[in-house]
Formats: structure tokens, sequence, C-alpha cells
């Protein structure tokens, strides 16, 4: 399945930014299961293309002048096996770094708690089981968290959006030392445009990503498209940086996902 990505991210500032460091993942993952056809991301100036330490392509885009405003726009064309079951370990990040929690995915009482019953016996059914229940405990929520929001947080709030169910399921299953990380991407709805970026989980076992998409109630990769990997959000977000100045920020962010085949 060929998809048509754009997605356009804006922020505003109230006041001129003296100077500012950004680091951008908005690139595809090359996967087996993943062709990227094209690519490009616009950016208001010349930055900086390396990996970071999870293979996610990264740009650094730096800014010493004053601004007030830093716009970014992604496009291309992305194909997906849509028979994908699972993902291959690639073999270049040790998948013991997932078993340990970070500030975002601590796993509370309340949370070990909830989640006993499906981990008493680690299979795919058990936490496709957890992934189920996780939605009815959690409903889809916006405009209750930020990207600061704790697993524990959230999981008191019963209430949040797909960043907080990942980071919920997260901090379960690494509570059991069980491998699981963050990943975020673009999602293909055929009944709606998604609008902005999508985040969930994926576990290791028997040397396989299995995928659990708890917003969705998805669990195989073929609606996804891979843009970065990581322990939580903060490792794999779409803009993160830094800067001077600036003062209060709006952000306005759309994302667009069309089948073109």
């Amino acid at each position: 399945m060929k998809l048509s990505i754009d997605h356009q991210t804006n922020y505003y500032y109230k006041e001129f930014a003296q100077r500012s460091v950004q680091y951008i993942r908005m690139s595809p993952m090359a996967l087996p299961h993943q062709i990227v056809h094209t690519w490009s991301v616009m950016l208001p100036k010349l930055a900086t293309l390396q990996k970071d330490g999870f293979g996610n392509i990264w740009f650094t885009l730096s800014r010493n002048e004053k601004h007030d405003n830093l716009q970014i726009q992604a496009s291309g064309i992305v194909e997906i096996n849509t028979d994908t079951q699972y993902v291959e370990d690639s073999g270049e990040i040790p998948y013991l770094l997932f078993t340990v929690q970070t500030p975002l995915t601590y796993c509370s009482t309340s949370m070990r708690d909830f989640a006993a019953p499906y981990l008493e016996t680690v299979t795919l059914e058990n936490l496709r089981g957890l992934a189920s229940a996780l939605i009815t405990q959690m409903p889809y929520t916006t405009n209750v968290t930020h990207v600061g929001t704790t697993a524990e947080e959230s999981f008191e709030m019963k209430a949040g959006v797909c960043q907080d169910h990942t980071h919920v399921f997260l901090g379960c299953l690494r509570d059991k030392k069980i491998p699981a990380r963050y990943v975020s991407g673009y999602l293909y709805d055929a009944d709606q445009n998604h609008m902005s970026s999508h985040a969930w989980a994926e576990a290791y076992l028997d040397g396989y990503w299995y995928t659990f998409d708890i917003s969705n109630q998805l669990f195989q990769p073929s609606h996804h498209v891979y843009v970065a990997i990581g322990r939580d959000y903060l490792d794999a977000a779409p803009v993160r940086g830094v800067r001077i100045g600036g003062g209060y920020e709006s952000l306005y962010s759309q994302v667009m996902v069309n089948r073109i085949d």
C-alpha cells in the first residue's frame, strides 16, 4: 500500500527568539516492510543531517538570527506491506535497553496491580488483553495531558491520547522486564485523516517486535508508517529543542495521509 504523507508544523512565538537549536525527526525509516520512495523536509535554513543512537534520521537546525516562528513541512511517498505481522529485530540496538524505565514510563503500584492478571504468563494473547483493558480504563481523551505527562499521572486521570496509552503500556511491561519500545510515526485511516503524528508501542517476544496500538486497538503494523523509535516520547519526538527568548509559543500541526494505489 502506497501512502502520500504531508506533515506541516508551525510554531509561533509571542516575542523574538534570539537563538534556537531544534532536533527534528520527521523522516520515515527504511525497514524491510517499509519502502520510502520519496521524502523531503523543508526547513527555514540548511540543517545538519545525521542518525541518533536508535537509528532515527535526525536534522539539527541551528538559528542564530532573530526569529518569531518555526515552519517545517515534511512530505513524500511511503509504501508499506499490509501483510506484515511483526517487525524483525535489527540487532543494532540491544533489546534489553528497552527494559529500563524512564521518568515518563515509571510504573506505579496502581499500574502494576492493574496489569498483574495479564502478565502472570507473558504471551501475545495476554499482552493484547492488557492493551484492550487499558483503552477501557483510559478512554482516548484530548486536551487533558501534555508531552510531559507521565504514565502514572495519565493512568490516575484515566484519560489520555496515544502517547499516554503507549507510556502506560511500556511502564507495565518494563516493570516485568519485558522489552518494550516507543514508536512514533503516521497512521493511515481509510475513514478519516489522522491529523497529527501518532504513537504506539512494540513488545519484544521470541526475537520479534509486535505492535500494540492501544488507542486504535491495532496489533499489526499494517497501517503504520515508522518514523522514530526510542524509550519514550522524548527519544522519538518529531520536534524537540531549546531556544533563548521567544516567550510563549503556540503550535499548529496538521498531518494528511492518503492512499494512492
